[in-house]
């Protein structure tokens, strides 16, 4: 008894051991490995592809560095310039030895010349921070291409998914209908059923065919237009990992939540950065009106003339505008007129955005009360369904009374999906009004 036990233990310990040592082996590469691509592109995917292949992205990408720039010619406008000069001038041999100890027939020049502004009535700063605004600006204008960029593949994404959504539906009919025909097939076989219950089931159902096939060629479109936007194979699969938080169009937060992101929305911002431009490019007028001072200066490597010894000189220029034919004050009227339109359009952008918002929250405010409705109305029309064939089969209704309760119950079921898809939509532009998407790290910053 004891030598059976002693080797089934040591049965049972080889057993364990050998298990032990194919799961780490076959486990330890897994463990590095990485994750397994199921082939199915999410949103995101989509929206990453699409932003690396979009040419207007790409074009604001341009419009950024160009605004960069003109800040750093800006700057540069406050910084010394050098410059190297050389020249060499010939002319007719003076008369008298004193011109020609003066101005010699040849003159050689060679020297190293430096510039320094002193004051500029302040607009050489306000320059600076105006090209800074318009940075800032172009850089809101280039999110707001990736923002609409992304609405544009949420709209192409989610149709893509409702045709496909639809055309499983009118398969799962059609596949109804099928089982109809047949049992009004056997049920006719018996004396039971007439041909015409049967020839107007097949009827309903080759129209339902039809309606899949002009389906089936809206599909191709609305994936050939997905396709263009992000370079993805046209059959490529799509798939939701969002779709039970979106499912229902839920509005997790309050619409005081989603106002308070209008500041944060890109065309609010580049409006407000146009407005701090238009403010600096006011202050740049007024300076024209100040006195402005230079320090230059020279150092000579080759010089001719009663000059040839002198090797340096400096020069502090000083100039006050008196009169200028009334352009500068011309200009500092239409740095304010420019400002009052800069308030008005940023005032404007504010007040858009603001009504967008509160439309978008009411629409999918209503969005999930059609779905509840539909929810509702699917089941009672399943239900109903289901009663209306067992009275058929007991003869106490006719077989069109089947054929519109299971009509009523595939069409309800359609509109849920459609009206569920729609409201994902909906939630996603909400959210992109409010500035709560694309989140930075899908933009890539």
């Amino acid at each position: 008894m004891k030598g059976r036990f002693t080797q089934k233990s040591g049965l049972f310990a080889w057993r364990f051991a050998t298990a032990f040592v194919g799961l780490f082996l076959v486990g330890a590469p897994l463990a590095g490995a990485a994750p397994v691509d199921s082939g199915e592109r999410s949103l995101e995917d989509c929206f990453r592809a699409a932003l690396a292949r979009s040419e207007a992205v790409a074009i604001q990408d341009q419009a950024v560095s160009q605004s960069e720039e003109r800040y750093r010619q800006a700057k540069g406008s406050v910084l010394p310039t050098v410059n190297a000069q050389a020249s060499r001038t010939w002319q007719e041999h003076p008369s008298t030895s004193v011109g020609s100890s003066i101005f010699p027939s040849v003159q050689p020049v060679l020297r190293l010349s430096a510039s320094q502004p002193l004051f500029r009535g302040f607009r050489e700063f306000a320059g600076i921070r105006a090209a800074e605004d318009q940075v800032a600006a172009q850089r809101e204008l280039r999110r707001a291409a990736m923002t609409q960029l992304y609405l544009d593949v949420v709209r192409g994404f989610y149709s893509v998914l409702a045709v496909e959504r639809d055309l499983k539906n009118i398969a799962t009919q059609v596949e109804l209908y099928g089982r109809r025909v047949r049992e009004l097939r056997s049920r006719r076989e018996i004396g039971r059923s007439r041909l015409s219950e049967e020839l107007s089931t097949e009827s309903a159902m080759s129209a339902l065919k039809a309606q899949a096939e002009a389906l089936s060629g809206e599909l191709g479109s609305v994936r050939e237009e997905l396709s263009s936007v992000t370079g993805f194979d046209r059959d490529v699969a799509l798939g939701d990992p969002q779709e039970s938080s979106l499912a229902e169009g839920s509005v997790p937060h309050p619409l005081e939540e989603y106002l308070r992101g209008l500041p944060r929305r890109p065309d609010v911002r580049a409006e407000q950065n146009r407005l701090q431009a238009a403010q600096e490019a006011v202050a740049i007028a007024r300076g024209a009106h100040l006195p402005t001072a230079d320090l230059s200066g020279n150092y000579y490597f080759a010089r001719s003339g009663s000059l040839k010894d002198v090797n340096w000189d400096l020069q502090l220029g000083l100039n006050l505008p008196l009169y200028a034919g009334g352009t500068l004050q011309s200009r500092v009227r239409e740095a304010r007129s420019q400002l009052e339109q800069a308030e008005l359009s940023y005032g404007r952008a504010r007040r858009i955005a603001e009504q967008e918002i509160r439309a978008l929250f009411e629409v999918v405010q209503a969005d999930r009360k059609r779905i509840r409705a539909l929810g509702e109305a699917v089941s009672l029309a399943e239900r109903n369904y289901a009663a209306q064939s067992r009275d058929y089969r007991n003869g106490t209704v006719s077989n069109l009374e089947v054929l519109q309760a299971l009509t009523a119950f595939q069409e309800s079921r359609r509109a849920l999906d459609r009206a569920r898809f729609a409201a994902k939509q909906d939630f996603l532009r909400l959210e992109v009004a409010s500035a709560r998407r694309p989140t930075r790290a899908v933009e890539g910053e």
